[in-house]
């Protein structure tokens, strides 16, 4: 079996780059590649289902998935190298709880959830490194939980933002209405216009339509500690 190029990058990803010869051929030969199109939905998308999904490159949109399209909101932007579909391996009945949506020409790599599972039981190993990801996970949300419940409304929106945006002084993209925003932040339209209004009047924020961008974010959150 050739190796090429693609193939050696694949197989230093860190939750399965400590897999033996045999089983890193087993998981080469179960994966899949896919293209999508900026605006195209990644997941659920009938294929992407009950798949361990890696996003190999590109950039894509976690929205949080609701019957009311007008109320769906922007939960976070992902790059190269996240990993998504984690609920399904152990938990297929459960239905997703957020869409996916390409934000720029993106190629995901999936993996079969019989498969991965196949993987997880028969190497210790990478069942220590994926626990070890999805306590992260665990983690990240927490952290999120916190953010959305605790201090006043001009941090709820800093560390919202900080999450969004990559860089300081770089123009990012926020694809999310300001209803949108004040239903996932849990703050009423007037308090999150006055939120912007008080970081733009600090120095921390410019806004150009839906184009933000940050300055000094490490003075920025613990301003509005």
């Amino acid at each position: 079996m050739n190796e090429t190029s693609r193939d050696v990058a694949v197989r230093k990803f860190h939750i399965w780059e400590a897999l033996p010869d045999d089983m890193w051929k087993r998981l080469k030969a179960g994966m899949r590649w896919r293209q999508y199109t900026p605006g195209q939905t990644i997941f659920p998308d009938g294929d992407s289902d009950n798949c361990l999904c890696l996003l190999w490159s590109g950039q894509a949109r976690v929205y949080a998935r609701s019957t009311d399209s007008a109320h769906t909101a922007l939960l976070r932007t992902m790059h190269a190298g996240a990993l998504f579909g984690v609920h399904c391996i152990f938990n297929a009945d459960m239905p997703p709880q957020s869409t996916i949506v390409a934000s720029s020409a993106c190629t995901v790599l999936l993996v079969p959830s019989s498969l991965w599972e196949e993987i997880l039981t028969s190497h210790p190993e990478t069942m220590k490194r994926y626990l070890r990801f999805l306590t992260q996970r665990i983690e990240f949300l927490n952290q999120k939980i916190q953010y959305l419940t605790a201090g006043c409304a001009e941090r709820r929106l800093a560390l919202y933002l900080v999450s969004q945006i990559p860089l300081d002084e770089t123009p990012t993209r926020l694809d999310i209405s300001a209803v949108s925003l004040a239903d996932l932040l849990d703050l009423g339209r007037a308090s999150l216009y006055r939120a912007m209004d008080r970081l733009t009047a600090d120095g921390y924020l410019t806004r150009d339509g839906h184009e933000y961008t940050l300055h000094n974010r490490e003075s920025l959150l613990t301003h509005y500690s």
